[in-house]
């Protein structure tokens, strides 16, 4: 399958060599202020913690007082050290729970932005992409709530930019008749993804699945038009497998197990150590604190297949791409028994939700878009639409396989790879820019229509119930 870049655009943005101009960064910059501002915006509201801040925000107070859970944690601890910094330096308040995620969900934004530009060469692309996601409900509402998926979604979006930056670094490198231990090694932004992937990984397990996907993207570079003979490329294949173990594999894991620091340092406060050390003095040796992790992940393992489908909002992740059934994260409304004693979160009269919701501008069009995507994959050797097909099934179709419902917002790390597929297509419609333009417009409409439900915003019920299009969104 060719893998080969598109021509670059006039006065290239994001080329692989070569000095940028400075007005090469105005439009990323200027996404990024854009979805800064909307995650940033009034972030202290709901005043209070609300659906899994629950969890994770008192998790993120014990790593600050204690260094590790007093309770078994359900997922790594990455994401819950990211929450406690903010709390560590604004303090332990709505802001200081968030800040970390509207952060995390505005650099995702800007590196759409510049993996974008890496693909399809044309800034009007990039930025389309980019404020797709700026603007999609799902992505906006998951980096305005103390939860983790924002933060894995930013690391696997880093680790694709990086992977991108690999692909240009070795096409530049490489030619037929390569060493076979340059694509061995690779370049050192092969690496550096592995080192994203293991900040994936240290925040939810669920970033295995985008290792999986750089693997694929990485083999792929290697072994595409070089002419090489068969069994070349078979060495060649062998030896992007055993370099990309130890980039994409060995590294993310010292890198989970380094997350795990603080565990290993308060290993008698933590819940697992105390079991271990009972009501003595605990003198584990490093050998022991070792097996003891290893026997709370395991425990962790089957934590997690045993958890049954119980919560409300839990669905079928075949229906998780046409938005079947969206997450509600938060409810308030003002009763007239509420009013009379003074205890009214919201305005009389009016209802507040915050529900974890795509935008059906981004979503249902890229309904159409997937055929478009893998037609041109497969019949065209498009190796733009193949790189973006790869992590966009692998991030969804293997929970489709855990034969058990889950969580719409799961597909946290899926909404970029949904605006660039999207682009991709509309890249190869009659008039893309027209196309493109108009999808824009669709998505701010969308955006000014269900910010209420996205941004908790008090409306009447009459005006709340429009926002509901499905009766299973209610």
């Amino acid at each position: 399958m060719s893998t080969a870049a598109p021509p670059v655009e006039q006065s290239t943005a994001g080329g692989a060599s070569g000095r940028r101009p400075l007005s090469t960064w105005v439009a990323p910059l200027a996404v990024f202020c854009l979805a800064a501002a909307l995650r940033l915006w009034d972030l202290g509201d709901p005043d209070r913690l609300y659906f899994d801040e629950r969890y994770y925000v008192p998790d993120a107070l014990e790593y600050l007082s204690r260094g590790v859970e007093e309770d078994r944690p359900a997922h790594p601890p990455l994401g819950k050290w990211i929450i406690a910094l903010g709390i560590w330096i604004f303090g332990s308040d709505p802001f200081g729970w968030r800040i970390g995620v509207a952060l995390a969900g505005s650099l995702t934004v800007l590196l759409v932005h510049l993996s974008a530009l890496r693909l399809f060469r044309h800034r009007w692309a990039a930025a389309l992409a980019a404020l797709l996601v700026a603007l999609d409900g799902l992505a906006v509402t998951s980096s305005r709530i103390a939860m983790l998926d924002a933060f894995l979604g930013l690391f696997v979006m880093a680790a694709f930019w990086l992977v991108l930056l690999d692909r240009d670094a070795r096409r530049r490198a490489r030619g037929a008749g390569e060493p076979l231990r340059r694509s061995l090694l690779g370049s050192r932004y092969r690496w550096l993804a592995g080192l994203a992937l293991g900040l994936a990984v240290a925040t939810k397990w669920s970033g295995l699945l985008a290792i999986g996907a750089a693997g694929l993207l990485v083999l792929g570079t290697e072994l595409s038009a070089r002419g090489e003979g068969v069994r070349r490329t078979v060495q060649r294949g062998l030896a992007v497998a055993g370099g990309a173990a130890l980039s994409l594999l060995v590294l993310p894991a010292a890198v989970y197990l380094a997350s795990f620091a603080g565990w290993f340092a308060n290993y008698a406060e933590s819940s697992a150590g105390a079991a271990a050390c009972g009501d003595g003095v605990c003198a584990a040796s490093p050998a022991e604190r070792l097996g003891t992790w290893w026997d709370s992940q395991v425990d962790l393992v089957g934590y997690h297949q045993r958890l049954e489908a119980t919560h409300p909002y839990r669905s079928d992740p075949l229906g998780w791409p046409w938005l079947e059934r969206p997450v509600l994260a938060y409810a308030e409304s003002c009763t007239t028994a509420q009013q009379e004693e003074g205890g009214c979160q919201v305005p009389p009269g009016t209802r507040a939700r915050i529900v974890l919701l795509g935008s059906p501008a981004l979503w249902w069009p890229a309904l159409v878009a997937y055929p478009v995507l893998l037609w041109r994959a497969v019949a065209r050797r498009d190796g733009i639409a193949a790189t973006i097909l790869v992590p966009l099934a692998l991030l969804w179709a293997p929970w489709l396989a855990a034969g058990k419902p889950g969580y719409f917002f799961y597909m946290v790390p899926v909404v970029p790879f949904l605006a660039l597929g999207l682009v991709r297509a509309v890249q190869h419609s009659r008039r893309p820019r027209l196309l493109g333009g108009a999808l824009l417009a669709l998505s701010t409409a969308a955006f000014a229509f269900f910010a209420p439900i996205w941004l908790g915003l008090p409306i009447d019920s009459d005006a709340l119930d429009l926002r509901f299009w499905l009766s299973s969104w209610r």
